[in-house]
């Protein structure tokens, strides 16, 4: 009996809430939260799905819901690993097991909320029990103990009105979802007083987590190339042209991800840190939006116009993701990060920032009238404009190495 104690208390205990920044100890992602993040693949593609289609206002809504509330989830979750992460069975099970409502969430959004909303509400509300469980049979310490019951009772009121969602149809469901939904989202400004007397989060494992994510929504823009090239039964130069800039708009939309948000460090303050991770959810709508536009980009006869729906969405969604950017960049440090490639400063900021606020303003005026361009005019002009932070950015980069080349000589 001992020994089955042992075990139990060695593969099966309760967590401790880690230290890693507290120690100046560099946390990277594990292949566990790597292994989980492959059901947001399956996810993400779904909804890259839903705007194929000729996008209309009511498919765009549906496909925002649907996006928060499974982006929800990945960042409920990351930030519980945050925490109390640990590398044993009792971790290994709970992460398995929060994989299967994540399962029947990317089915509903494949069949469509008319057919499947009672699975996609089934399936929030277990992905949600579950992250709750897992707060409360985690907390140790008092303010542990604080910290997860101020997080159950906003998630028990959002899960409450889920499952009330159950009873009805139409609108008073979706309604009640997003009642719920947004408890869920408001829920975390009310711990951070809690949080400020917890360890610090990690500014090396965070960031990392919130990259891999958008990573996984750029991936969608180069499924998107790749897929709608596949998608012709006979491939000309100009469907092999398209591709190829839907490619390099994919490669744009990394490089200024990379060098201007990752190659920094959130603000320490938790208010800066939770609307830096929020701020990452806009983004992730905006990049996955512009893969389901390549995609129809490149299924697009070269000799016609792009359709009018398709064109807004892409320009829409790249100005809209520049902006985001932009802002993500304020709730950032200029300084600390060790292997960035730009010296942020204040000049260095603003010139930063009028670039791509500039260049967002030029893909929301090429929406409006560009109703002419076909799919290569369409795309080429939009690379020309993404070029513009990012020459401005190589620029700054260049600069500072030469300086640094001048003052060590």
């Amino acid at each position: 009996m001992s020994i089955f104690k042992d075990t139990m208390h060695v593969w099966w205990s309760k967590p401790s809430i880690r230290t890693d920044e507290n120690e100046e100890i560099e946390r990277k992602a594990t292949w566990l939260e790597l292994f989980y993040d492959l059901s947001f693949v399956a996810i993400l593609a779904q909804l890259s799905h839903m705007l194929v289609k000729v996008p209309t206002w009511e498919l765009i809504g549906q496909f925002v819901f649907l996006f928060i509330a499974s982006w929800w989830i990945w960042n409920s979750a990351t930030f519980y690993n945050e925490r109390y992460e640990r590398n044993d069975v009792r971790h290994r099970v709970l992460t398995l097991i929060s994989m299967f409502p994540l399962a029947g969430i990317a089915y509903s959004i494949r069949s469509g909320l008319d057919q499947s909303s009672g699975i996609f509400a089934v399936s929030y509300i277990a992905s949600r029990v579950l992250l709750i469980y897992m707060w409360l049979s985690a907390a140790h310490s008092k303010i542990e103990k604080q910290l997860s019951r101020q997080f159950a009772v906003g998630f028990l009121i959002s899960v409450a009105l889920w499952s009330i969602s159950l009873f009805f149809t139409g609108s008073p469901r979706f309604i009640l979802w997003g009642t719920g939904l947004l408890i869920d989202m408001i829920t975390p400004m009310f711990t951070l007083k809690t949080q400020t007397r917890l360890p610090k989060i990690s500014s090396h494992h965070i960031p990392e987590r919130f990259g891999l994510f958008i990573i996984l929504t750029i991936g969608e823009t180069v499924i998107g190339a790749i897929n709608g090239f596949a998608s012709n039964k006979v491939i000309n130069f100009w469907i092999s042209l398209t591709c190829a800039l839907g490619l390099l708009v994919s490669f744009l939309i990394w490089w200024l991800y990379v060098d201007q948000v990752l190659y920094r460090v959130f603000k320490k303050k938790m208010w800066s840190i939770l609307a830096w991770a929020y701020l990452h959810l806009p983004l992730a709508i905006g990049i996955v939006a512009v893969g389901a536009a390549i995609f129809a980009l490149v299924t697009t006869p070269g000799n016609l116009p792009v359709a009018d729906p398709i064109r807004w969405l892409l320009c829409g969604s790249l100005g809209f993701t520049l902006i985001v950017v932009s802002l993500i960049t304020l709730a950032s440090e200029n300084e600390g990060h060790q292997e960035k490639v730009i010296e942020f400063h204040q000049k260095h900021l603003n010139s930063l920032l009028f670039s791509k606020f500039t260049s967002a303003g030029l893909c929301l005026l090429l929406g409006f009238l560009g109703s002419s361009l076909q799919a290569v005019s369409l795309l080429g002009l939009l690379i020309v404009i993404l070029f513009i932070p990012i020459i401005n950015s190589v620029s700054i980069w260049v600069k500072s190495h030469l300086k640094k080349q001048i003052i060590t000589t």
